[in-house]
């Protein structure tokens, strides 16, 4: 954080720009989240990033994917510590079982390699890309798997061709940025049964936001009843703050 309360997240992949500053979460961007999308976090980053910090050179639709990942990871630290929680069903005798890891170490585990200062790489000669971003994602939205990833290669191949050299570009790009995205190993502790989860750090944070809304609620109703502020002051509140007096009241009761 710097003096001013804003959180500075580096960039490593986005070209011009090293990094950006968020404000903390708030209420109204906790209601905003209606569903994992793409388009949706882009909205929110939007709204943190708050454009009239001169130090914030990019929209949050030009950050790379691979960037964005890590700065939702770096979010999820802040906003609510390193452990990630989850409860699994166990595809095999159905229990329910938890699945805990730390997000540092898993950021430790994919780091990102060498970066181009102008945002190109080169797989060899003759073949050049640029690595994804949201822009790129909101455009291809809602379309079939396999013509997505056609137009997300035509989009992002600079030099090369589209059907020849898609499988080396997407292997480089894996290689260069690697998203948290990713199947993780889970044993059942009930029947030893082993089977893969699906991790995804967009999917998980949003989620997480989401599933916290009844908690929202009744932090508004309780902090409504005990000072009497109205609906869109308590909103406006960053989160922290809101949640100190929510809890000073439920000390109080």
């Amino acid at each position: 954080m710097n003096g001013s309360g804003n959180l500075f997240i580096p960039l490593r992949l986005t070209p011009g720009a090293a990094g950006i500053y968020l404000r903390s979460l708030s209420g109204n961007d906790e209601m905003a989240v209606e569903n994992t999308g793409t388009k949706n976090l882009i909205g929110l980053l939007e709204s943190l990033m708050q454009p009239g910090i001169t130090a914030n050179k990019v929209n949050a639709a030009q950050i790379v994917t691979a960037d964005r990942d890590r700065l939702l990871a770096l979010l999820y630290i802040h906003t609510y510590g390193a452990k990630i929680e989850s409860t699994v069903n166990c595809t095999a005798c159905g229990q329910k079982f938890d699945l805990d890891f730390w997000l540092d170490e898993l950021l430790r585990h994919y780091q990102l390699a060498a970066v181009s200062d102008n945002g190109q790489y080169e797989v060899e000669p003759g073949i050049r890309f640029r690595l994804p971003t949201g822009e790129d994602e909101i455009i291809i939205n809602g379309l079939a798997e396999a013509e997505a990833e056609r137009q997300l290669l035509e989009r992002c191949l600079l030099q090369g061709n589209a059907e020849t050299d898609n499988e080396k570009v997407q292997l480089k790009m894996a290689e260069l940025a690697p998203v948290l995205s990713m199947q993780m190993q889970a044993i059942c502790p009930e029947c030893s049964n082993e089977q893969h989860v699906q991790f995804d750090m967009q999917s998980f944070f949003l989620t997480k936001l989401r599933q916290e809304r009844p908690s929202l609620i009744r932090e508004i109703h309780n902090i409504a009843s005990h000072y009497h502020w109205s609906q869109q002051e308590i909103l406006s509140l960053p989160r922290n703050l809101r949640k100190e007096y929510a809890a000073l009241i439920e000390l109080d009761n």
